[in-house]
């Protein structure tokens, strides 16, 4: 079994993995491939992330399925090595239908270099799942981006920007954002300020969605339909 947020998922892989490209050069120094996975996905299940390295966008969409694009991003002087490095890190999906986790899975860090190496492996993360299932995130640094999701939303980042674009602000029940050092802003009481303890905050007791947002040094953007 493996527990993450305190949810515990069988161990066995679900879905189809894919290989989309080969590695190609995106510049001199760096290469990238790109893997799919897919796995079916109900409404109200939950999806849990939990990653180190790299951005995460995630679109809600009407259909009963989970899919996601994982783009490893490596760093290294010709396609030999590259390839080597890929092998590093692993995406790992588990579960179905109500919980799925996805994670990564780095090398183990030595004593004497804990974070030798990691910056030079990235994971980018494109997903699209049904959009009133649940999120959970956590990730330590990177770019995340929610869209068109009417579920629960649990967000905890340490280094980067976390921009939510809320559907429906009539079904927004809770709103809890903070920025421990950073900016935040958003169009529902007009928040845009910088600094310590930047929070955004909204309670509609009308509404059904919850939104909880943590990041330790970035910024939040809220931005709201109709």
């Amino acid at each position: 079994m493996t527990s993450v947020f305190g949810v515990r998922f069988p161990a066995f892989k679900a879905g189809l993995i894919v290989v989309l490209s080969i590695s190609a050069p995106l510049r001199a120094d760096e290469f990238s491939k790109t893997f799919h996975y897919s796995t079916r996905m109900f409404s109200f299940g939950t999806l849990t992330i939990d990653t180190r390295m790299g951005d995460v966008q995630v679109d809600g969409w009407d259909e009963p399925r989970l899919e996601i694009e994982a783009e490893k991003v490596v760093e290294a002087k010709d396609e030999k090595h590259a390839q080597l490095l890929y092998d590093q890190v692993q995406v790992v999906m588990e579960g179905q239908d109500k919980a799925v986790l996805l994670h990564t899975v780095y090398p183990s860090r030595s004593l004497s270099h804990p974070f030798h190496n990691e910056s030079n492996l990235t994971v980018n993360f494109r997903i699209h799942m049904p959009f009133d299932a649940n999120v959970r995130m956590k990730c330590v640094d990177g770019e995340v981006r929610v869209s068109g999701l009417i579920g629960r939303q649990q967000v905890n980042l340490n280094y980067g920007d976390v921009e939510i674009d809320v559907p429906s602000i009539y079904r927004l029940r809770s709103l809890n954002a903070r920025a421990i050092l950073g900016y935040v802003q958003s169009d529902l009481h007009g928040e845009n300020s910088a600094g310590w303890g930047r929070r955004i905050m909204f309670w509609n007791s009308g509404g059904d969605q919850d939104i909880k947002i943590r990041v330790r040094m970035g910024g939040v953007y809220v931005y709201s339909g109709l």
